[in-house]
């Protein structure tokens, strides 16, 4: 038996119920976590303000936690893209970008526990740690975005369309007259 069985269950029925997979929408925890951290942090060094060294660790910390069910839901995904399909390329680098990301604010989340145990403010390794997560985090997101909106992938009726053989992906697929419609010059 499978022991991801019970997980991949929950996943497709979270999917049935969507009507496309969940990870877009879980991304947004972490994402949103992330970015309330990094501006605590500048806030914070700018201020001096310790409340905002509290705020940022943990908002990092609920990021954190999101992160984890942005990951399995994200390699789920990921699992779908045929390999010679251009958009896996894409969402390789997604992924191992994503990975940097959580390494990153996972590094800097310990140094600023310890800190923070040692009864000090958040260190400036911490926060450039947790700001380069960031930045990063802009770029994978991104490339999240360029994976569904260009290249169709992780919206079903898209992939299967796809799978046909059909050349239109993303934004090619819409109307030509819609506000949505390529962007392309």
């Amino acid at each position: 038996m499978d022991p991801l069985a019970p997980l991949n269950e929950l996943i497709d029925k979270t999917e049935d119920l969507l009507g496309h997979s969940p990870h877009p929408a879980i991304v947004a925890l972490p994402i949103g976590a992330w970015a309330v951290s990094n501006l605590c942090d500048t806030i914070g060094l700018l201020t001096g303000d310790e409340r905002f060294d509290d705020a940022a660790r943990i908002s990092m910390a609920i990021g954190l936690a999101g992160a984890a069910g942005a990951v399995v839901t994200g390699i789920r995904d990921y699992s779908y893209i045929p390999k010679d399909r251009p958009s896996h390329a894409i969402a390789t680098q997604h992924g191992l970008g994503n990975a940097v990301v959580g390494s990153l604010f996972v590094a800097s989340y310990i140094a600023r526990v310890r800190d923070e145990s040692r009864g000090r403010r958040t260190g400036l390794t911490a926060r450039l740690l947790g700001l380069a997560g960031g930045s990063l985090a802009l770029y994978t997101a991104w490339l999240g975005g360029v994976l569904v909106e260009e290249h169709g992938e992780g919206v079903k009726p898209v992939m299967e369309h796809q799978d046909q053989d059909d050349e239109d992906h993303g934004r090619a697929r819409l109307a030509p007259k819609s506000p949505l419609g390529l962007h392309r010059s």
